[in-house]
């Protein structure tokens, strides 16, 4: 069983729902800005295989739906951003981001581009998404990226995934059985892939539903050029 597939049945058997997002005071406490390494998405080009999804899921009060320029693959949250200069436990600063994005840079100059398929839909207990098939590229920018800068796992990382919209219920209200079988019909479901050739670590503002990410450093892959054969991707071009 893959790990998409044993996050499905793990939602199937608890049926619960939580109180998805980042505005959740619960998670981002005091916090008004986070900083998270991305892969942007422009889901603007699939938008009419989006269309029948979002429809299916709107009809469901507690859904929020997220907007086009909201979508994204999550890699790795860096941490609440720290405006007093002085960092604490799961937080950054500004000054830190800078040394951050820099490590990145290097660690992924020999880092290939890759596809990704979207195809799938899935839920958590706090969101419902489409599932990010590919060949185990993602994990290994998790691992890059949180070696090179020195970053804990995120506790609800889960598999690589385009969230579509957040679950806005108290935590532990019962998934109605019409959610379960709205996603068992897409689970198939293909929505369209794209090839990942850069990773963002952008900002984001924690006081709004659905803010602006504000790119830190855009980081392109395989930007190191093999003196040998001047091939920019690690394993051919």
């Amino acid at each position: 069983m893959d790990s998409f597939e044993r996050a499905w049945r793990e939602f199937k058997q608890e049926r619960r729902l939580e109180f998805g997002g980042h505005t959740d005071p619960d998670w981002r406490g005091e916090h008004d800005l986070s900083a998270a390494f991305i892969l942007p998405v422009d889901t603007e080009v699939f938008s009419e295989r989006l269309g029948p999804l979002r429809e299916a899921l709107s009809r469901f009060s507690f859904v929020s739906l997220h907007p086009d320029h909201f979508m994204h693959v999550s890699l790795v949250i860096v941490g609440f951003v720290e405006p007093s200069g002085r960092e604490a436990e799961g937080t950054v600063t500004q000054g830190s981001l800078k040394k951050i994005s820099s490590k990145a840079k290097e660690a992924l100059a020999d880092f290939s581009p890759f596809e990704v398929h979207l195809q799938g839909l899935g839920a958590f207990p706090a969101a419902a998404y489409v599932e990010a098939h590919e060949n185990g590229e993602i994990d290994a920018l998790r691992r890059v990226l949180r070696e090179c800068c020195g970053l804990e796992p995120f506790e609800r990382e889960g598999p690589p995934h385009l969230t579509l919209a957040y679950f806005k219920a108290e935590n532990g209200t019962a998934a109605p059985p019409e959610l379960i079988s709205t996603v068992e019909r897409y689970r198939d479901w293909y929505v369209g892939s794209f090839t990942a050739r850069e990773v963002q670590l952008s900002l984001l503002d924690l006081t709004q539903e659905y803010a602006r990410f504000e790119p830190v450093a855009r980081i392109p892959l395989a930007t190191r050029k093999d003196p040998k054969s001047d091939r920019t991707s690690r394993g051919g071009a």
